[in-house]
């Protein structure tokens, strides 16, 4: 109520501040148009001095008698009335054509003033404007002799730039801030001047009426007054701003006081007579029966809660936050018979769990002790729960259960001792399960089909690991390498290149007697090393005499998972493990090894293949085998650079496609190659990070990680099929530059062009044509796509013999690219008519030369 009432009065008082205002205001607008009236007399009294003082010299003219020419001595030999008067200066047009002009007329223009004495008007003043911005008032008098014959006119002028006179009068006759003299007719400012340390940038107040005054014209006459609060406002306003506050006071205590009678005395009364069935508000009945209902069913659920913990075999005991008991049940009375004449837990409780209960009474959670009474032969497990009770206080809650005969069946289990042979082959569930946590809490999404794959090589392994008999074969141990890696990648969904396995040619030709726990041995290193966040994912594979040893870097200290299928495999083939100072597993087995011997065929010497790495991430290990094999490699980091870069090469026996992500790279240079040389038989491995969805079968596809045993075995097979030779003709007079481009369209290009005997180089874009041209400074550049006309022009400017020719039309191709229009798809008769086109306009600009 007060706040309302202090708001009201706020408002009434702005009110009344508000309303005083503007009868100042309004009395300060009536001011200023009387004001008005004093300036248009101030401004009319000038401009009736100049006239007093046109008469005079006109007077002057007329009565005295003076030589020719010497007028201007008689008039200023007056000077006082002159210089001290209204007008600025004077001019006389004699009737015999002479004219005297007032020297002082130089001072406020330069103009000629025959023109301007047209603009006269005969007693009447009238507003003209030179030609060099001055605003003047001129007056027309006819000049007449004793005999009243005209000699003439006599011209007074007042100039009204800077009229320091007029202005200081018009401003001081009314006390007004600014003054402003508006020609409607000729639509100018004739006179506008304010005072000096005024800011009009305020509130302000403004007339602007019609100005009658002698001037031939419709002149407006604006003043502005500078309009500020008035000091005597507050003083007017304050006895009724009191007068107003008292009486809302008075009406503030009147009410305060009803209020209390009528509705807070009543309320006490409920307050100290809570059981009065009678109140004195019927509004308060429905909430005095809300009430009554609440308060039954708070009875009604202590009851049952007595009842629940009666009727549970635990025994339960509430505390409050200082370990006040407030409420036990029998069962907990049957084991602490003097809790009825103790005040805490901690005056019946033994001393052993005190230290448990402060701990929960903090706040600590899982607090759980045992606790042996003797005398009722009993061992209760009692848990401690703390709450925030009806006090926003820490409660406490214990609840003991007996664990007597858990506690004793668990006494015999212990004494039993179970087969170690039984222990062994049982999974190791916690394992398992901790390796489900493991991957559930992995930062990176895990794909659904990945898990499905990882959960069914586990499933794999423990099956191998069941088996207790299963059939030997005899195979050379790259083969197993190459086939369990290509198991788990396609399980795993994991890069091939991602493991490095070190495993040489020698290895991995020796021939070994596998079974399922070998497989699955190999199987679970490949997952270990696969799956590791080691910076370095190695397995080493290698034979010390009849042993084998293999050594695989792994993080695998927190999944207990792969160390116990690990030692499960080891026990079955009779191996042994050791942990090196790296963090490395090294496994050593006995391997059995046929008599007769793998018949290992080796590379050709001084082969030649080509290693084409687009996307392939580990491009660098492969060209690292490679050339421990004994082959000499030529590198290209993509398939553009393939097709444009391999003119030093003669023959390549082998061609190694590698692709990560891009297939269609990899897809699109094998059929450019096959349409090139016109036959699907080609010496082309394809390298994949991960298995191909869709492989070739005309080409060869690596299966599982990349090392030198399996390199080593598709390159006996790919080296054994005809070589892809490029024929380049380096003897011919141009050189050509092929720009952009898509694949299918470069193929279909290059083997046209090759047929007549062209070299060609292949770029993207011309972003980096000062490489190439540099070298090739009159090449022919076909541009199969639109590239920047202020690009075309540069290089035209830095290379002049460089010819662009194009085959498309596009908005701002420059006048220096030649069209040779063609139509997709690109046929070989196009290709031919424009390779012959551009030769016979080369021949002529080399004849003209």
């Amino acid at each position: 109520m007060l706040a309302s009432i202090g708001l009201v009065f706020l408002v009434i008082a702005l009110i009344i501040l508000y309303f005083i205002e503007a009868l100042n205001h309004s009395a300060a607008e009536k001011g200023l148009a009387l004001k008005h009236r004093v300036v248009e007399q101030a401004f009319n009294g000038y401009l009736a001095r100049a006239e007093d003082e046109m008469k005079f010299i006109g007077q002057d003219l007329s009565l005295r008698d003076y030589t020719s020419g010497h007028e201007l001595d008689l008039l200023f030999s007056h000077h006082e009335v002159l210089l001290f008067g209204g007008l600025d200066f004077f001019y006389i047009e004699w009737k015999n054509g002479l004219h005297s002009m007032d020297p002082r007329a130089r001072l406020f223009t330069k103009v000629n003033f025959q023109p301007l004495l047209r603009e006269g008007l005969i007693n009447r003043w009238a507003s003209i404007m030179t030609e060099d911005g001055t605003i003047l008032l001129m007056y027309k008098k006819k000049l007449l002799a004793s005999e009243q014959e005209s000699i003439g006119f006599l011209y007074g002028f007042i100039s009204l730039n800077d009229n320091l006179t007029l202005a200081h009068e018009l401003l001081e006759s009314a006390q007004v801030s600014a003054v402003q003299i508006y020609d409607k007719v000729n639509d100018r400012v004739l006179l506008e001047e304010h005072k000096t340390g005024v800011d009009l940038s305020g509130s302000i107040l403004r007339s602007r009426l019609p100005l009658v005054s002698p001037v031939q014209s419709e002149l407006q006459l604006d003043i502005i007054q500078k309009h500020a609060f008035s000091s005597t406002l507050l003083t007017n306003a304050l006895p009724l701003i009191v007068a107003v506050g008292f009486v809302l006071l008075c009406f503030y205590f009147f009410l305060t006081r009803l209020v209390k009678t009528l509705l807070f005395y009543p309320l006490e009364a409920i307050a100290y007579r809570p059981e009065e069935d009678l109140l004195p508000f019927s509004e308060l009945q429905p909430f005095k029966l809300q009430s009554n209902q609440y308060k039954a069913f708070i009875k009604a659920k202590e009851r049952r809660f007595t009842l629940l913990a009666e009727s549970i075999h635990s025994a339960i005991i509430f505390c409050n936050e200082v370990a006040e008991v407030e409420l036990i049940n029998t069962e907990a009375k049957r084991i602490f018979p003097d809790s009825d004449r103790a005040r805490t837990l901690f005056d019946f409780m033994p001393i052993s769990c005190h230290q448990s209960i402060q701990e929960a009474l903090k706040g600590g959670l899982g607090v759980h002790f045992d606790l042996t009474i003797n005398n009722l032969g009993r061992i209760y497990q009692w848990q401690a729960y703390s709450f925030q009770n009806e006090s926003t206080y820490r409660g406490l809650l214990l609840v003991g259960q007996n664990v007597t005969q858990e506690t004793s069946l668990m006494w015999q289990l212990e004494q039993l001792q179970p087969l170690s042979s039984v222990v062994q082959k049982k999974v190791d569930t916690d394992a398992i399960l901790n390796e489900l946590t493991y991957l559930s809490m992995l930062p990176s999404h895990t794909n659904t089909t990945h898990l499905q794959g990882w959960i069914a090589l586990l499933v794999s392994v423990l099956d191998e690991i069941s088996t207790v008999e299963s059939d030997v074969s005899y195979l050379p141990i790259g083969d197993v390498f190459c086939q369990e890696s290509a198991r788990v990648m396609m399980a795993m969904g994991v890069e091939a290149n991602r493991v490095q396995l070190d495993c040489s040619v020698d290895t991995g030709a020796r021939v070994v007697a596998v079974d399922a726990s070998f497989r699955g041995l190999i199987r679970v290193l490949f997952m270990m090393v696969m799956s590791n966040d080691m910076a370095e994912r190695r397995l080493t594979v290698r034979f010390d005499g009849t042993g084998l040893e293999m050594i695989a870097m792994n993080d695998m200290a927190f999944r207990p998972l792969f160390c116990w299928m690990v030692n499960m495999l080891l026990v079955h083939l009779g191996g042994q493990q050791k942990t090196l100072q790296n963090n490395a597993l090294q496994l050593n087995l006995i391997i059995e090894e046929p008599e007769s011997k793998y018949e290992f065929k080796p590379l050709a010497p001084n082969q030649v293949v080509a290693w084409v790495s687009n996307d392939y991430s580990n491009a660098g290990a492969v060209k690292v085998a490679l050339e421990r094999l004994g082959l000499q490699v030529e590198e290209y980091i993509s398939t553009d650079s393939f097709f444009t870069q391999s003119s030093a090469v003669k023959k390549f026996d082998a061609v190694l496609i590698g692709c990560d992500k891009d297939i269609d790279a990899q897809s699109d240079m094998t059929q450019a190659l096959k349409l090139k040389y016109n036959r699907d038989q080609l010496p082309i491995v394809w390298l994949n990070s991960t298995l191909p969805v869709k492989a070739d079968p005309h080409v060869f596809t690596l299966m599982g990680c990349s090392f030198d045993y399996n390199l080593h075995q598709i390159l006996v097979k790919a080296c054994a099929l005809e070589g892809v030779a490029p024929t380049y003709s380096n003897g011919q007079y141009d050189s050509w530059v092929m720009v952009g481009g898509s694949r299918v369209t470069k193929a279909i290009w290059y083997t046209e062009l090759e047929n007549y005997g062209i070299t060609t180089q292949w770029l993207v874009d011309l972003s980096n044509y000062y490489v190439v041209l540099s070298y090739h400074p009159d090449a022919i550049v076909v541009l199969l796509t639109p590239q920047p006309k202020t690009l075309l022009l540069s290089i035209q400017a830095a290379f002049p013999k460089v010819r662009f020719f194009s085959v498309q039309r596009w908005s701002e191709m420059p006048d220096n690219v030649a069209l040779f229009e063609m139509t997709l798809p690109y046929s070989g008769d196009q290709i031919w008519l424009f390779t012959q086109d551009v030769m016979q306009k080369n021949a002529n600009i080399r004849s003209n030369e």
